[in-house]
This record gives structure tokens, C-alpha cells and sequence, in this order.
């Protein structure tokens, strides 16, 4: 039997706190599970690893949601294999959401299909961020001849929902979500009847999203600044009243609170209390390795 992979929670709604740290839970192998590799957001995260997602699916690790930085270790502790992941989802290119891609794929490499978004002056497309990294001029030319990826990229500026990989039962669509002038995806997957979005890092400002969301059983949020974020820090990043109000227009299932950056156990449970104030439906909080049943 494949090792049991750990993970800790808290969970809201039954509600059981702790602020970081890692504790023994299983996941299954059978079923739908997302796996947090990397809870913590861009600033101070109390231990915790930036943003990384693995989902299962009958006890296979087949689609990996973001490669922030820490989470390789996480990956491995997850007895996720690279030979498995199918679908590599970046969402941008912010360090905290993809510095860690060229550790992970050492030494193995991947075929796999790799997702990314369009780019801008400031910013690479996804294409070019391959070839900056691993072509035979970039950063990491000995991976160059052990990446074989099948590049698609979804143009974020359109908002129209794209369609990045779909194979049996297997459904994952992404979108253009608003972070400032970073150009970002979210995602969903559907797994024959259930289903899972990830809101990757925005502001909440677009309704379309909520619409790509609505009736998911589980969206992960990115809960990276307080109610009182003001400035760039708001434009970039959604205010837990807003994560609320999205989550209940949505009518989805459960919030999984991830992408945490809280100096103390006290401010996350006041953004947690601002968000439960706006969302009546069950919430839990990651920790890294939390494996959550999809159902």
C-alpha cells in the first residue's frame, strides 16, 4: 500500500486551531484529495512553505497547482512522483508561486503538460519562462534535454475560460484573475462528479470568477493580507470580507484558507472571524501536507 502521506489542519466549523507545524492525518487512496504542499504566503508564514498543490485521484498524484518556493521537500514528503503529474498548473510568475519548478523537476525532468499565462513588459509568458530556465542558454540548461513540456498558455487579459487539459474524466479549465498587473490564473478541475477551484493570488474584483466558481465543492483561497490591507497590498490581494462574499455568491462547498502570511496566531484568527462573518459554510484552515477529501 502506497505510504500514507501527513498532514495537519485547522478546521473551521468544527473548529480545531493551531498556527503552524505539521501533525499525522492520511490520504486515501481512492477518491479525490487536494494535498497543500506550500500553505504560507509572501510575507512572514510562521514555517510554512509558499504556495504548492497536489491533486489525487485514486491514490495518484496526477496535477500540480503552482511551485512556490520550499515546497520540494513537501513534494517528496507527499510521496507525490513527478512520473505521475500529468499537469503542471502555474498560475504566475511570482517566486512565491514558481521558484521552486527547476528544484523539483531535478534530476528526473518531466513530459508532462506545463500551463502558465500569457505575458507582459514586466513579466514572461509562460513559453518564455520555459526557455529562460531551461534552454540551452537559460539558468538551467542541464535540465534542457530532460523537459520535454507540452506548453499551453491561457491568455489572462481576455478572461474567457480556457480549457488546459482534459483526458477521461479529467477536466481542468483556467481563467485571467485580477493581481494587480501581474497576469494570473485560476484554475478548476473537475473529477467526474467533484470538483476543486484555486482562486491563485487576486483582488476579487471580477465577477467572472465567481461565475467559474460557482457550485465547486472545495475552493482553495489565498489569504494573504487583513481586512485593513490598503494601497498595492489590496490591489494585489483579496481582504477576507471579499473572500467571504465570493465564496457565498459562489455557493461553494468549502473554503480551504491557504497562501497565509500572519505574523501570530491572533491575526489569523481575526481574518478567519472577519471571513466566517461573510461566509456561513464550512472552512478549513491548511497547514502544509493537509490532504482534504473532495466530496
Amino acid at each position: 500500500m502506497r505510504a500514507l502521506r501527513r498532514a495537519t489542519c485547522i478546521s473551521i466549523a468544527a473548529t480545531c486551531v493551531s498556527f503552524s507545524g505539521q501533525s499525522s492525518a492520511a490520504c486515501l487512496d481512492s477518491g479525490v484529495q487536494v494535498q497543500i504542499l506550500g500553505s504560507g504566503g509572501p510575507g512572514p508564514s510562521a514555517g510554512r512553505a509558499s504556495s504548492g498543490y497536489v491533486v489525487w485521484i485514486d491514490g495518484v498524484g496526477r496535477i500540480l497547482v503552482d511551485a512556490g518556493s520550499g515546497i520540494k521537500d513537501q513534494f517528496h514528503m507527499a510521496d507525490a512522483s513527478l512520473e505521475d503529474i500529468e499537469l503542471l498548473a502555474l498560475s504566475h510568475f511570482h517566486p512565491d508561486h514558481s521558484a521552486e519548478l527547476a528544484a523539483i523537476l531535478w534530476p528526473a525532468g518531466s513530459q508532462a503538460r506545463l500551463s502558465g499565462p500569457t505575458g507582459t513588459d514586466g513579466f514572461p509568458s509562460v513559453s518564455d519562462f520555459v526557455e529562460r530556465l531551461f534552454g540551452q542558454n537559460g539558468a538551467f540548461p542541464v535540465l534542457a534535454d530532460r523537459i520535454q513540456f507540452e506548453v499551453l498558455t491561457v491568455d489572462t487579459a481576455s478572461r474567457d475560460i480556457v480549457e488546459v487539459w482534459n483526458v477521461d474524466d479529467v477536466l481542468v479549465r483556467g481563467i485571467g484573475v485580477p493581481h494587480a498587473n501581474v497576469p494570473t490564473i485560476g484554475y478548476r478541475v473537475d473529477v467526474g462528479d467533484v470538483s476543486i477551484a484555486f482562486s491563485s493570488d487576486q483582488n476579487g474584483s471580477d465577477p467572472s470568477f465567481i461565475e467559474f466558481i460557482e457550485g465547486v465543492d472545495v475552493l482553495v483561497i489565498h489569504m494573504a493580507v487583513g481586512e485593513e490591507a490598503r494601497g498595492f497590498g489590496a490591489e494585489l490581494h483579496a481582504k477576507p470580507s471579499v473572500w467571504g462574499q465570493m465564496a457565498t455568491q459562489g455557493k461553494v462547498g468549502r473554503v480551504l484558507v491557504s497562501h497565509i502570511s500572519a505574523d501570530s496566531p491572533q491575526e489569523l484568527q481575526a481574518r478567519l472571524d472577519v471571513l466566517r462573518d461573510n461566509y456561513s459554510g464550512p472552512m478549513t484552515v491548511g497547514n502544509d501536507l493537509l490532504c482534504l477529501e473532495v466530496d
